[in-house]
């Protein structure tokens, strides 16, 4: 064990440093995004008579969404910060003059950079889509007046499906169209109710009328009077309702994949679902591309310290990076751009140039 420990303890060394200050920029960034996010929400919160606790419980169920969205961007920034000061006190000298090259040094930080892509996949897959739910619900729950939200629409199967608005945590439903489609292009039936209600793992039509498009059928609507006909027979659960009714509310995996398959009702487009979990399934290598961006600032020049403009530039090439990215995610869930192309072509782009860029300033030294 101590064989062990004696072999990687530089590897530890690094590691401990390049977090130390990665989750430092994460505590002040989730800090300001906070604040933020409470000057937004807060007269809302104090509106609905919620009182300090209503803000203290809305602050946590977003601090996991917060947390995560600015991690990424924290490790650009830790990395940065980290290896400039290894730089500038002379310890990267050291490492080099004992024969540790500059992909050796990339090499001991792959660890602790595969460890934040774990964390940040975890956060994406597993606990922001809870929270946000919990919060969402929550949210609803609280609304004194939930006939003031819009309208919003999704799919199941065929089926369009459109709302006018939710209430009791997702547990009524106002205003139900739904447009029953043989195909893409011919409507089968439209039933409309009032309301609907879920109850004992159920929901129960209110009030409904049901139109059928036959030829031999006049168009007409007919009221449901039989129990057996107002009860609606789907796959929705009040909190995938709640979901639904989210302009972009982060999902597991799991769900996605459901989504695709038909398996559960959904609202995004398929190429926006597809980018979604390839753009998850990269995020080692988005941040691994973050390490080897910053691994450029070992490269100031021994009495140039802070007055170098290098950490500037590693600075404006990560974030350049981290926009070019979100340029072809959005292609991506456009479907102007197949997903693999969308999630993979930025990282490949700069990998190249990157490794080109450190190829050449070895050959100069």
């Amino acid at each position: 064990m101590k064989k062990l420990l004696k072999r990687y303890v530089l590897t530890f060394y690094l590691s401990s440093r390049l977090l130390a200050t990665t989750f430092t920029t994460v505590i002040i960034l989730t800090a300001i995004m906070e604040v933020l996010t409470l000057l937004e929400q807060t007269s809302t919160i104090l509106e609905r008579q919620l009182g300090l606790k209503g803000v203290v419980h809305f602050m946590m169920l977003k601090l996991p969404l917060l947390f995560n969205s600015v991690l990424p961007l924290s490790t650009l920034i830790g990395f940065l910060i980290a290896l400039t000061q290894l730089t500038i006190n002379n310890e990267i000298t050291i490492l080099r003059s004992i024969g540790l090259s500059t992909w050796g040094l990339i090499k001991k930080l792959i660890p602790v950079t595969l460890l934040l892509s774990f964390l940040c996949f975890i956060m994406s897959d597993q606990i922001t889509p809870k929270t946000e739910l919990d919060l969402a619900t929550w949210w609803n729950k609280t609304n004194p007046h939930p006939e003031k939200e819009n309208n919003f629409y999704f799919y199941s199967n065929l089926d369009i499906i459109n709302i006018d608005h939710i209430a009791y945590g997702g547990n009524k439903i106002t205003g139900l169209t739904i447009i029953k489609r043989r195909d893409l292009s011919h409507i089968d039936s439209v039933l409309i109710a009032d309301e609907v209600i879920h109850k004992n793992h159920q929901w129960i039509f209110s009030h409904a009328k049901f139109l059928q498009n036959k030829p031999d059928i006049p168009l007409k609507f007919h009221e449901l009077t039989n129990e057996k006909e107002r009860i609606w027979n789907i796959n929705l659960t009040p909190h995938t309702l709640i979901r639904l009714s989210s302009k972009s509310m982060p999902q597991s995996i799991h769900n996605m994949v459901l989504e695709l398959s038909y398996q559960q009702p959904f609202k995004m487009p398929t190429n926006y679902i597809k980018t979604t979990i390839w753009g998850r399934l990269c995020l080692p290598f988005t941040f691994i591309m973050m390490l080897i961006i910053t691994v450029l600032v070992t490269y100031i020049p021994p009495r140039a310290g802070l007055r170098s403009w290098i950490p500037i530039y590693c600075l404006g090439y990560g974030l350049l990076f981290i926009i070019f990215q979100e340029v072809l995610h959005a292609l991506g869930k456009a479907g102007t751009i197949p997903a693999p192309v969308a999630s993979l072509s930025a990282f490949l782009v700069f990998m190249l140039a990157t490794c080109t860029i450190i190829l050449s300033v070895e050959e100069k030294q």
